[in-house]
């Protein structure tokens, strides 16, 4: 059921119970027209009045970084509003947002509850388990193993993989942008240079092609981790607690993969401006 709609600078608002749409007939690039946020995911929104210049509306999701003004322009997730008189149209359907936003919060809580939700229920039952789908397969979570499921067979040879949530070292998650994004695993069974190897390793990842699987593998990551922090808390010894990689440390291992020329000197680049962003 829709509430209210609002148009600006060829996007249409449309503001139901449950989630927000954004329908683009402005050019984006290769990005998606038709985008919807349900009020569970949608974190804040950030805005920017016009003064000479256009302001916007971002949506941001939960777990989305904040974004400048030209970033705004391109972005998916948000709208322009070109005047002051259309910005005052805007805040009308924007106080009925906000309002959902809290009330949605009120009812199911903050992110981190829903992670702790996922952990009762996955440890409480040791037959339960999660699926979260990517664009190259999709992960299966239970209380100790993860395993990762590939839609066609990766250069080892086999569709599938699993492990257990102990032996995981890290986990790498990059959005997609000119290339596709991935979610990766390194266990302890490697060591630093096959660990530099393993980057590339099909096996070892699942392709991210868009914000929604971004969002999916995301929740997966911190699930994971939780996962980890529960058994060690249980005091199981095989398990030792993920330990956050510094912005340094990341870009260590990522001149360490040029220098063997696993990643070109462009790929490089690339990483180390989204790092230090």
């Amino acid at each position: 059921m829709t509430m209210a709609t609002f148009q600006s600078m060829g996007t249409t608002l449309i503001i139901s119970e449950d989630r927000i749409t954004l329908e683009h007939n402005r050019k984006i690039g290769n990005l998606r027209k038709t985008i919807e946020i349900a009020f569970t995911e949608l974190e804040k929104i950030e805005e920017r009045k016009p003064t000479l210049f256009s302001g916007y509306v971002y949506f941001r999701r939960n777990h989305d970084p904040s974004i400048d003004d030209k970033e705004a322009m391109i972005h998916e997730q948000a709208m322009i509003i070109r005047s002051k008189k259309k910005y005052k149209e805007y805040e009308k359907v924007s106080e009925l947002i906000k309002q959902r936003i809290v009330e949605n919060a009120q009812q199911t809580g903050t992110p981190d509850d829903r992670i702790d939700s996922l952990v009762k229920q996955l440890t409480s039952n040791p037959h339960e388990s999660l699926r979260y789908e990517a664009h190259q397969g999709h992960l299966i979570i239970s209380a100790h193993t993860v395993s990762i499921h590939h839609k066609t067979l990766h250069r080892g040879g086999n569709g599938q993989r699993e492990f257990s949530i102990s032996s995981i070292n890290s986990i790498h998650l990059s959005k997609s942008g000119l290339k596709a994004g991935r979610i990766r695993f390194f266990t302890e069974s490697t060591n630093s240079r096959e660990k530099y190897k393993a980057y590339l390793a099909s096996e070892n990842e699942l392709l991210i092609t868009g914000i929604d699987d971004y969002h999916r593998m995301y929740e997966a990551k911190l699930l994971i981790e939780r996962l980890r922090v529960y058994h060690a808390d249980k005091h199981d010894p095989s398990v030792i607690p993920l330990t956050p990689r510094s912005t340094a440390d990341e870009l260590r291992e990522f001149k360490a993969l040029l220098d063997e020329g696993i990643i070109t000197e462009e790929e490089f680049e690339q990483k180390k401006a989204q790092l230090l962003r």
